[in-house]
C-alpha cells in the first residue's frame, strides 16, 4: 500500500477558523467528514478510476471471462478503497500549524486547501 504524502503548513488564521474552512473546502469537492474535533478532521473518499483501467477491464470481460474477473479484482477494487485526507492544526504565537495527510491522487485538491489559507507558508512535504 502506498503511503501518505504529508505537507505542515503556517497560517495566520486561528486553528478553529482553519478546521471551519477544512470541512466546507473538502466536503464541496465530495470526500465526506468522518470525524471532526476541534484541532482534527477526517475526510473520506474513494478516488474516481481512470477511464483507461474501465476500457481495459470492459476489453478483458468481452474477450475472456476470467482475466477480466481477475483484473477487476486486482486492479480496479483496489482503486476503490475509501482513503482519508486527514487535517490537524496547532496553535502558534500568530496563528496555527496545520498538517495535512492524503493520499497522491488528491493532491491538487489539498494543494487548492493549502493555497485558500491567507498567509499560509509551507515547511516541509515529505512522504511517510
Amino acid at each position: 500500500m502506498k503511503a501518505d504524502i504529508v505537507v505542515t503548513v503556517w497560517t495566520t488564521l486561528p486553528p478553529e477558523e482553519v478546521m471551519v474552512r477544512a470541512v466546507q473546502f473538502f466536503t464541496n469537492e465530495r470526500w465526506r467528514a468522518q470525524s471532526q474535533t476541534n484541532r482534527i478532521a477526517t475526510f473520506v473518499g474513494i478516488p474516481k478510476v481512470p477511464v483507461m483501467k474501465i476500457i481495459i477491464m470492459l476489453i478483458l470481460l468481452a474477450c475472456f471471462a476470467i482475466p477480466g474477473i481477475i483484473y477487476y479484482i486486482l486492479v480496479v477494487s483496489k482503486l476503490r478503497r475509501m482513503q482519508n485526507i486527514v487535517v490537524t492544526t496547532s496553535p502558534t504565537d500568530s496563528g496555527c500549524s496545520v498538517v495535512v495527510s492524503y493520499p497522491q491522487h488528491a493532491k491538487r485538491l489539498v494543494d487548492g486547501f493549502i493555497a485558500a489559507l491567507p498567509g499560509s507558508t509551507s515547511a516541509a512535504g515529505a512522504s511517510a
